[in-house]
């Protein structure tokens, strides 16, 4: 046979590669029909579209009742997914031949013709559908395989120390707290966590605990490592979870955090209205326990100053007789704004009004509790707003009490140039000289100034704030009260000839006693 002739034999028989591979396809029907060797097969896809049959004829075209192209007579292999069972039958002269073995026998004749590429194990053995050895040994190895997989998650295991576990946070390398399932195991975590210091290995804890055990386990461990309740509610607070972080806070006893914490929720409000609401209701639920007496006070503080605020609002918006409001125009509502904002817009647009008023400065002064300082700053700095300078003799008709501005009372002495009496009790109150700073930013007069500035101590002192403020009468005062002469008739050539202060400088030079 030469080479085309024996090219064409193998490319036209049931032998021929495409005839096996397809075959062994483990989607494919492949069919032997009697002695004749012709085989047939067809490949089927999973979405049950069949490809065009393939038929492979036997190198005897004449009918021949060779048989050595063939298998067994009239034996049918029906291919599924997994090579389960081979059927036998048929009504030809080797149909009665016993079946026993003969599908083991086929199967391992078939795998030994079986290309590289098909990896399906034949499953047959004595014509039934049990496994071979090899499946069964398959088997038990991925049972092994299973179990040691259920096994690596095992806290018996797989579970880290501590230290690993917190030492890989602190690096930043990728943890797992997942197999740290007992509660021993979590608490020694979380106390490990605590010895580092470190806040992001403690959150880590604390939330994997809090996600895994009961909220009353959880509060009872919680209560005696204070640092993890401190760095667990900075957290929810981060995360602006403040009603979680007050009841967390409350199941622990710490009632005045939880109540400050309340507080600082209801200042997060911008309407007024909506602060106003939040304040009452807080202090019904938050501040009712008897150890935050002070701190109720304070909320009912609030609640008074934001209802005044409101109604001060209202009042001004409507109000069209007042010249301050028309000279000086509102330049936002005062609602919501603090007490001494509160008092200096008041002393701006309400100076001259009665206690009845809701803007009248001394109503405000009465209902709220303000130190001397800060009642004399915030008086002076409004009305210095409108270019109005109160002495500090009107000061203290104003407050009608002689108790709290009683050492401003006794400044009327000032004017004729003593400045003595009560002039400690003042400066104790007020930084005079930075007091007639600004009062000379503000553009207060000459003799306005010569009143603060007579109550300057030591002399030399109120001599140099005098001269850098080019308060003439207060240099006057100084150089008369020191007796000195031939000082102030050198300084009379720096003032105008003819004005108050030349004309007091004379007078002095004529009246005052001086030093030999």
């Amino acid at each position: 046979m030469n080479r085309a002739e024996n090219e064409a034999y193998w490319g036209s028989t049931d032998t021929a590669p495409s005839a096996l591979d397809s075959f062994f396809d483990e989607d494919s029907e492949v069919s032997w029909r009697g002695s004749s060797g012709a085989a047939s097969w067809r490949a089927k896809s999973d979405r049950g579209e069949g490809k065009p049959e393939v038929s492979g004829a036997s190198p005897s075209s004449s009918g021949s009742s060779n048989t050595s192209y063939s298998i067994v007579d009239n034996i049918t292999v029906t291919s599924t997914q997994d090579w389960a069972f081979v059927e036998v039958g048929g009504s030809g002269t080797n149909s009665g031949r016993s079946v026993v073995g003969v599908g083991k026998a086929i199967g391992e004749k078939l795998d030994s013709w079986k290309p590289p590429s098909v990896s399906i194990k034949w499953n047959s053995s004595q014509g039934q559908g049990s496994s071979c050895a090899q499946c069964v040994a398959k088997d038990n190895e991925i049972i092994k395989l299973k179990k040691r997989l259920e096994n690596s998650f095992s806290r018996y295991n797989l579970t880290l120390p501590p230290e690993d576990t917190v030492k890989r946070i602190l690096l930043g390398q990728p943890y797992s707290l997942e197999c740290y399932r007992s509660h021993e195991d979590k608490i020694a975590l979380l106390d490990t966590a605590l010895a580092t210091l470190d806040g992001s290995a403690i959150l880590a804890s604390v939330i994997h605990l809090k996600n895994t055990v009961k909220k009353t386990l959880f509060v009872k461990e919680m209560q005696t490592r204070p640092h993890a309740v401190q760095v667990y509610v900075s957290y929810l607070k981060k995360r602006h979870n403040y009603p979680e972080a007050i009841d967390f806070l409350g199941l622990l006893g710490k009632t005045e955090e939880a109540a400050i914490l309340s507080y600082e929720l209801a200042l997060t409000g911008k309407a007024p209205e909506g602060k106003l609401k939040n304040f009452k209701k807080l202090l019904e639920t938050n501040f009712s326990h008897p150890g935050l007496a002070f701190e109720a006070s304070m909320v009912e503080d609030n609640i008074k100053l934001l209802s005044r605020q409101l109604t001060i609002d209202e009042v001004d918006q409507k109000d069209q007789s007042n010249p301050m409001l028309a000279k000086y125009p509102r330049a936002a509502n005062v609602a919501g704004k603090p007490l001494l904002t509160t008092l200096f817009y008041c002393c701006m647009y309400h100076w001259e009004a009665g206690e009845s008023h809701p803007g009248s400065p001394l109503a405000l002064r009465k209902e709220h509790d303000l130190t001397s300082r800060q009642l004399l700053w915030t008086v002076l700095r409004g009305r210095a707003r409108v270019h109005h300078w109160p002495l500090p003799q009107e000061l203290d008709a104003w407050k009608g009490n002689k108790g709290l501005l009683g050492a401003l009372g006794s400044l009327t002495s000032a004017l004729g140039g003593s400045g003595r009496v009560g002039t400690s009790t003042v400066k104790a109150k007020l930084p005079i000289d930075q007091l007639v700073r600004y009062l000379a930013t503000s553009g207060a007069p000459s003799n306005i100034l010569a009143v603060y500035i007579g109550l300057v101590d030591p002399i030399g002192t109120r001599l140099t704030l005098a001269l850098n403020h080019k308060c003439h009468q207060a240099v006057i005062d100084v150089y008369v009260n020191q007796k000195d002469k031939g000082a102030l008739e050198k300084y009379m050539k720096e003032i105008p000839e003819g004005s108050p202060e030349y004309l007091k400088a004379e007078n002095a030079l004529k009246t005052a006693r001086w030093k030999l």
